[in-house]
């Protein structure tokens, strides 16, 4: 239970962190008909989007967004998690009424530092560390998104929209909106409401695990490493 809560911490905390920095292409318009995947983009409206995207999601666009800013949101997200009571954290879990009102008020934080006197200091550390790679990681991606974006709008727009875009964007005002599109996620505002969010995720996890439990029902158990393959995965974990 308690590997199954962690990995649904952190797959929660990781699809908050990366909703924030994936650009959406919005329209006005409807998309073409046509299966746009099957033919070939036309050379002015790509010329047209390689603008677009220049001063949508310029080089360095995730550093901006991530650095200083994301690894705070995670310590804030992370605390609040284990701020909570296990009691409450755990219902819906599938214990029953007593065992969870045996762990009272006692908190995920209150178990681990019993354990590990420095806990806090490891996780705000390691957190640090993790969204510090996180950056280099996602600036090398970056050229490559930059590509897709560019092929995405334009397929999405003709010619003449992407020029009107640019021609905004080339604005006083337009530039601005332009600079600032993407840091709006990471803005201390929206950072504060998507921290407001965690107790209703937490709340939902049972359900969700429950559905995903029941759609999986059909699937054989994994199996189960005997004794001797424990003891050896533990020895090949520790070197």
């Amino acid at each position: 239970m308690t590997i199954k809560t962690n990995m649904i911490l952190t797959a929660m905390a990781g699809i908050m962190a990366f909703a924030g920095s994936v650009p959406a292409a919005a329209q006005e318009e409807p998309a073409p008909t046509t299966d746009v995947d099957t033919i070939a983009v036309d050379p002015d409206r790509l010329a047209a989007a390689q603008v677009t995207v220049d001063y949508l999601f310029p080089l360095g666009t995730y550093q901006r967004m991530m650095k200083g800013t994301m690894d705070k949101l995670m310590d804030s997200i992370l605390s609040q998690t284990f701020d909570r009571p296990m009691g409450e954290t755990m219902k819906g879990y599938g214990l029953d009424d007593e065992a969870i009102e045996d762990m009272g008020d006692t908190s995920i934080n209150d178990m681990m530092k019993a354990r590990d006197p420095y806990f806090e200091e490891r996780m705000r550390i390691s957190t640090t560390v993790m969204m510090d790679e996180m950056v280099d990681v996602m600036t090398a991606m970056e050229p490559a998104i930059r590509e897709a974006l560019t092929n995405l709008y334009a397929r999405k727009f003709t010619a003449s929209q992407l020029a009107e875009m640019n021609r905004f964007f080339a604005t006083d005002t337009g530039g601005a909106f332009a600079r600032d599109y993407m840091m709006v996620f990471v803005d201390p505002e929206m950072m504060e409401s998507m921290m407001g969010m965690v107790p209703e995720m937490m709340q939902a996890m049972p359900r969700i695990v429950k559905k995903v439990e029941e759609a999986t029902a059909h699937l054989p158990p994994p199996l189960k490493h005997d004794a001797g393959e424990e003891q050896e995965d533990a020895e090949q974990d520790s070197q």
